[in-house]
């Protein structure tokens, strides 16, 4: 089966500072992975932030996963490709999913709390270029302010944007966990199972292909790594290689959290 979507990787940094060290490891393991991928990072040189008015307005107050938000909608739209949060370890190639107009999976946090509370992942998402879903999930933001009349900030979160629209037009209504894809009307996306493009809190099994950090959780109030998971991380570098290191890492974590102070 031909391939819709190019083998390009998109990623924000708009801060301008350095990258952590831990970004700089997820980032490496993308290219130790998937080789042959291009990675393009979109920052403030490669996207006009002026040109949309969420995207300023969440940038000046230094909002930027809120300006990112937009940016990953744009990029797949107008080049195809796959946009990673920078936050994310890759574990297996993506090759095996490109031939999809679109693709990502099921929120997996959000399995099981409520029964119609769904979300779709976006911080790893795949498309091919000029995809309608992906254009019209780019047009909510078109004409709002990320700053409201009251002087605070719309902080909608895209995972449930998106599926909202997806609900809305496409037939995503509520979610039963399946081992098989969902597809959209019209295969306009398809959505993996949540254990396929996970993250810290989720299911990680073998078939996981990349783990989604929330490199917010992972930080204590100084900016600090926590240090369970630092000493946790570097047991599971010495003992395991990185595919296996990202299955038994969230295990530890699990165990390790028993003996914590409460």
């Amino acid at each position: 089966m031909p391939n819709k979507i190019p083998k390009i990787i998109h990623y924000c940094w708009l801060s301008g500072e350095e990258k952590p060290a831990f970004i700089q490891k997820c980032i490496s393991s993308w290219k130790k992975v998937m080789p042959d991928y291009e990675i393009w990072c979109w920052d403030t040189k490669r996207f006009d932030i002026h040109s949309v008015k969420f995207v300023e307005e969440a940038y000046n107050v230094k909002k930027w996963a809120f300006a990112a938000d937009y940016i990953r909608l744009y990029a797949l739209y107008h080049y195809g490709g796959i946009y990673l949060d920078s936050d994310v370890l890759v574990f297996q190639k993506f090759d095996k999913f490109l031939h999809n107009s679109a693709f990502t999976s099921i929120e997996s946090y959000f399995y099981g709390k409520k029964e119609n509370d769904y979300w779709i992942e976006s911080a790893i998402l795949g498309a091919e270029k000029g995809n309608l879903f992906i254009k019209e999930c780019m047009e909510y933001y078109s004409n709002r302010n990320f700053i409201l009349e009251n002087g605070t900030y719309d902080q909608s979160i895209i995972c449930h944007i998106i599926a909202n629209i997806a609900e809305k037009k496409y037939g995503f209504k509520k979610y039963i966990f399946t081992d098989t894809p969902l597809y959209l009307k019209d295969n306009i996306m398809t959505l993996y199972p949540p254990y396929i493009f996970s993250h810290d809190k989720g299911d990680i099994r073998k078939k996981t292909c990349a783990i989604h950090m929330y490199k917010g959780s992972w930080r204590d109030e100084k900016g600090k790594e926590n240090k369970y998971l630092s000493i946790i991380r570097k047991i599971g570098v010495i003992l395991f290689n990185e595919k296996n290191w990202g299955i038994i890492y969230f295990k530890i974590k699990k165990i390790a959290a028993l003996f914590r102070k409460p």
